[in-house]
Parts: C-alpha cells; structure tokens; sequence
C-alpha cells in the first residue's frame, strides 16, 4: 500500500476518507485491486491525450518525437514535392568535395545524379556525410546500402573514386553521359537497339562504359554474339576518340549527314542511307539494327568488302553487286583509314585492341551461308586421327615393316594402301 500511495491523487483519498458509506447507511468495502485498475486506466487516457495533442502539433507543422525518425525519413526521400530543392543540393554537389557532404547531399546526389533512388531509404538511414560515403568498401555497400547488383556497386565505386581525387579522371565528360543517353540514343545509334532494355536496367553509364570488357558483355549485359561485342567496343572507342563529349560527336555527325564525309562518326542509320545512295536499296533493310555503324568500318581491319556484303546480305553469286560495292567503299573508307592512320603515328595512339581477326567475317555470316563451312567438332577430329592411326598399322602389317624390338625397318609401304584406306 506505500506504493500505491505515490500513484493515488487528490480524488482517491477523497474516495477512501469521505465517500466510505453507501447511500443506504452500510459501509462499503473497497477491493483491492480498485485503485490500481484506476491507476492504469488512469494512465490509458492521459496517453491518448497526449498522442491527440501530438497529433494536433503535426497538423499544425510540428514533428512529434515518437514518428519523427519515420517522417523525416519520408519528406527525405524523393518525391515531387521535394524535386527542386533535392536537385539544387545535387548541383551543389559539384562545387563541394564529398568529404564535406552532409546527409542531405548525400541522398540527393545518390537519388538525381547516379540514378539511384531504389537505395535512398537504406543511405537516409545509415549514410550520414560524404566522408561515411568515400570510406565504404564493396562489401559495405552491399550491407549499408543494399546494393546487391555488381554493375551498380561498379558504377557507384567508380563515382566515388572519381570525386576522391578529379585530377586522375582521364575522361571528365564520361561523367555528363548518363544511363538514360546511353540505353535510349546511343545504343540505337549502333544498331544494338535489342540491348536497350538491359543497358538501362543495369544504370550504364559514361563511366562504366570505359571499363566495360567482353565478359561484361557477356557476363551482365547477356551480350554473347562477337560481331555485336565488337561493335559496342568500337562505339566505345569512339566516345574515347571525341573525348566522351556528346555535343562533338552531335557536331561531327551533323557536318557529314548529307556528304559522304567523316564516316568513323556514322551511325547505322547513316550507314543504311549510304547504301541506298549506292543504288542498293533491296538490300539495306538487312543492315538495320545489324551493329554496323561508322566505327566499324573505319577501325575494324578485318571489316573488308566480304563482311559488308555478308551483313547486307549479297549472295556470292551476284558478283557484279559485290564490284560495284567493292568501288563504292574504297572510296569511302580507304581515305578515312589513311587519314586515322597518320592521326595515330603522329600522336603515338594505339589502335583499339578489339578486332576479331580472321572470325569477323565469320561471325556474320548467315546460316544458309555457314552450313558448307561447318566447323569441325571434337568428334570429326578424334575420327580422322583415329583412322589415320589404324590406316598406318594396317600397312605396316601387311607390307611387313611393323617395329621388332624398337628397330624401325625402312621398306618403303605400297601406294595402293595409301590410297585404298580411309579414315573412320
């Protein structure tokens, strides 16, 4: 009873003191456990007074402590309330190092400039400053962010190493060249338009682009052709030639859109008016959407009169077609080959290391043309050597000149067992 007398107020003492009797004369007993239901009853309504009034105050403007960490979470987030003030923090962000980002910075940069908003939640939650951010390893990224796709912990490494040190950077404007561009212009632009849908989900952009090897390609862009490998590494290694600066690359291409000028910045659309302008109209729809653009033709070695004919579709009998566009792209390609050649020598730039050799041409056959150049198969070869063992026995036995202990006889076998036998 000494505890509950700490929790009893003015009214319960009145209760026990004066309010003792019934109205019939008797006296009431009280139960034990009245005043402490009382208590807690007591303590039921002022909690709910106390959540009305906090309830008042957020109407009113004001953030309650017990929801605040939950609603400043979500007026943090992206939303279109919030789109201009959170796209004024990320401009601010490249005027200020990352190690001087607040929480703010961090999630707007994350949300507008990489693209990223899937991960604000996790990086309003655990990312509080920009120095947090450029400490965190791959494996940090995965637990502190949720970043479970290797293309995305890819693009925010390479981000954050960018803004550690800028002076490094080889390609500044790779930075300006966002996944939208690429999945959407520059990927049509190859004719690898059937890739669009994977190079936006997997948020490629200026920067990734200049690492991409060919198992990326294979591996996470499920890009498993050769010939449409090699086109995208070409296309890359124009980018690299113009600086990763989309307006050059707009201008050039506009200066050669009506003269047959300047083809290593063609697109495949420009390449396919090309070839109607060359009198082969019926056989440009086959070149559409084919991978062959202008830094094909131009920095490809391999890429000769056959392949052009193979990817248009000319069937090696209409020889005069494959003369007239044997002409046609001497002219064309010969003087740009040269002029990048002496480009090259004069400034001691490496080619790009990305020819397929002697299977370029092979990659784009089409398969009626590939059906009489099988290639052969492990088995076809283990038959032939195999045939060719017993082939050898076989006349050794019956000229007589098999080995007896290590000694090698030189009688010469018959000519008619060479040509009679035959392998398996």
């Amino acid at each position: 009873m000494v505890h509950l007398s700490v929790f009893q107020s003015n009214e319960d003492l009145s209760e026990v003191t004066g309010a003792g009797h019934s109205p019939d004369g008797k006296k009431k007993r009280r139960k034990s456990f009245g005043s402490i239901s009382k208590v807690f009853s007591r303590g039921k309504n002022r909690r709910s007074i106390i959540e009305d009034h906090k309830t008042e105050d957020g109407d009113s403007g004001q953030t309650s402590p017990t929801s605040k960490s939950s609603s400043s979470l979500n007026i943090a987030l992206l939303c279109q309330e919030n789109y201009q003030d959170k796209l004024q923090l990320a401009e601010t962000c490249r005027t200020i190092h990352m190690s001087k980002w607040k929480a703010s910075h961090v999630l707007s940069w994350l949300e507008l400039t990489m693209s990223m908003p899937m991960y604000g939640r996790m990086c309003a939650e655990n990312i509080k400053s920009g120095k947090v951010l450029l400490g965190l390893s791959d494996s940090e990224m995965e637990s502190a962010l949720g970043i479970n796709n290797t293309m995305h912990r890819r693009k925010l490494r390479l981000a954050i190493d960018e803004q550690r040190d800028p002076n490094l950077c080889k390609y500044p404007k790779a930075a300006d060249i966002d996944h939208t561009w690429i999945a959407h212009r520059w990927i049509h632009d190859l004719g690898l338009s059937n890739y669009s849908a994977i190079f936006e989900a997997q948020l490629i952009d200026g920067r990734m682009l200049n690492v991409l090897s060919k198992k990326d390609l294979e591996k996470h862009l499920n890009m498993h052709r050769k010939f449409h490998q090699c086109s995208l590494l070409h296309g890359i290694e124009l980018l690299r030639r113009v600086g990763f600066d989309k307006e050059v690359l707009s201008e050039r291409r506009s200066q050669c859109e009506t003269n047959d000028c300047d083809p290593l910045v063609w697109s495949n659309q420009r390449v396919v008016k090309w070839v109607q302008d060359i009198d082969l109209q019926e056989y440009c729809d086959n070149l559409k959407s084919s991978g062959v653009h202008g830094a094909v033709l131009v920095l490809e070695p391999s890429f000769n009169v056959e392949a052009m004919a193979a990817a248009l579709g000319i069937p090696p009998s209409k020889s005069y077609i494959r003369r007239h566009l044997t002409t046609e792209m001497e002219v064309l390609i010969k003087p740009a080959r040269s002029a990048l050649e002496a480009a090259s020598s004069g400034s001691k730039r490496k080619g790009p290391a990305v020819s397929l050799g002697r299977s370029f041409e092979r990659s784009y056959l089409s398969p009626g043309e590939d059906e009489h150049k099988k290639k052969p198969t492990f088995r076809g070869s283990l038959g032939r050597a195999l045939g060719r063992k017993m082939k050898h026995e076989l006349s050794l036995d019956l000229s007589g000149d098999r080995p007896r202990d290590g000694i090698v006889t030189g009688t010469r076998r018959p000519r008619s067992f060479e040509i009679d036998s035959t392998p398996v």
